[in-house]
């Protein structure tokens, strides 16, 4: 009984001291089991003042980290929640800008003249003297060309195409590489505003397809492509149905 009293007595001592390391007696004993030894009893840990405080303790800081956890539980989904609402908002943000990016298609008329007082067409430098039957490797031609709302020489005049084209493949199979600009009239229907392209026209392989590269005034930011075709040809009038698809 007195082992048992004495490791009680040891262990309350040995706890006391070192939760409390201020307080420590002389003795090395917490003043509660000092008292109870003397009147000759012992105390039971679970009614022990020390084991009391302890559990207080302990059921504060579950209670604290309980707190703690459910605040940050709580920023979590608060956080989670933010992230939710930005992802949404993006993707609404994607959905407006493919709904308000639909294509848009251009048709018109290209109208070249290569000969004559009119002409819209001129041999620059190259091969052939003049003749545009004769271009070959390395030849360039400039053009500034008019746009038309319709095959016809007399249909609306909807702007002009001004550029420049050089034969860069040596069996001269592949038309002109061509850089233009078309400049719609501000009065036309695709008006005001420009587009720029670049590919090759006036190969064996019809139709031809062109890049737009870009765009200014309404179309501005435009990207696309274009189909561009052959009309029957009048000399010296040389008509292509263009065929423009946008995404702006």
């Amino acid at each position: 009984m007195e082992n048992v009293m004495a490791g009680r007595l040891v262990t309350h001592t040995t706890t006391f001291a070192a939760a409390f390391p201020r307080l420590g007696s002389s003795s090395s004993q917490c003043k509660a089991c000092t008292q109870k030894e003397i009147l000759g009893t012992a105390i039971p840990w679970t009614s022990h003042p020390l084991q009391r405080l302890s559990s207080s303790a302990q059921k504060k800081n579950k209670t604290t980290t309980t707190k703690q956890g459910s605040s940050s539980t709580a920023r979590t989904v608060t956080v989670m929640a933010g992230i939710g609402l930005e992802v949404k908002e993006l993707f609404h943000a994607l959905e407006q800008k493919f709904e308000n990016s639909r294509e848009t298609i251009l048709e018109f008329y290209v109208h070249e003249i290569r000969g004559g007082p009119e002409r819209t067409l001129l041999l620059a430098a190259g091969t052939g003297n003049g003749d545009l039957t004769k271009l070959g490797f390395g030849s360039i031609c400039v053009f500034d060309n008019e746009v038309r709302e319709a095959g016809i020489r007399d249909s609306k005049l909807l702007g002009r195409e001004r550029g420049y084209g050089h034969v860069t493949d040596k069996e001269a199979k592949e038309g002109l590489q061509l850089s233009s600009r078309i400049t719609f009239n501000a009065d036309s229907e695709y008006g005001p505003g420009s587009l720029t392209f670049s590919g090759n026209v006036g190969g064996v392989v019809s139709p031809y397809e062109l890049i737009v590269v870009g765009g200014t005034g309404r179309f501005r930011g435009a990207k696309g492509y274009v189909t561009v075709e052959n009309s029957p040809p009048n000399p010296p009038d040389f008509v292509f149905h263009w065929k423009v698809h946008l995404t702006l």
